[in-house]
């Protein structure tokens, strides 16, 4: 009478190890990249009253909206031009501050993306590994 041996080779369970263990390493590698991440998006602070990007509309019409010549940043209530130069850097301040929230916020949706990718493609390697393999 033949009585079922279920033995797996060590090579089989250490190479399956590694494959869970890869999963785990780049899962906390997206995790506490997200987290900095997080961290940087959460340091940048906005300012309510820089000065706007002001236009001539008739332009702007008369372009279908397509194209805005003679740009200026203009002060809150958008009649005069803002002339000092505080006022330009407010309003260069918060346009840098606006594009560095948008660029954290991809570079956030693209480490979750690659990240995740990964972590799932080392854990289901690990269990198809492992089911092709055992005995």
């Amino acid at each position: 009478m033949a009585t079922k041996n279920n033995k797996t080779s060590a090579r089989v369970m250490i190479n399956t190890c590694l494959f869970i263990l890869m999963a785990i390493a780049f899962g906390a590698i997206t995790l506490c990249g997200v987290n900095k991440l997080d961290t940087f998006r959460k340091s940048l602070v906005g300012i309510s009253d820089a000065p706007a990007l002001c236009y001539d509309e008739e332009l702007y019409k008369k372009n279908n909206g397509t194209v805005i010549q003679d740009t200026y940043p203009c002060v809150e209530n958008g009649t005069e031009e803002a002339t000092s130069q505080r006022d330009h850097t407010m309003f260069l301040y918060d346009k840098i501050n606006f594009t560095a929230t948008v660029n954290a916020e991809l570079n956030d949706i693209l480490l979750i993306t690659i990240g995740g990718m990964m972590t799932l493609a080392s854990f289901v390697g690990g269990i198809v590994y492992w089911n092709h393999n055992r005995k």
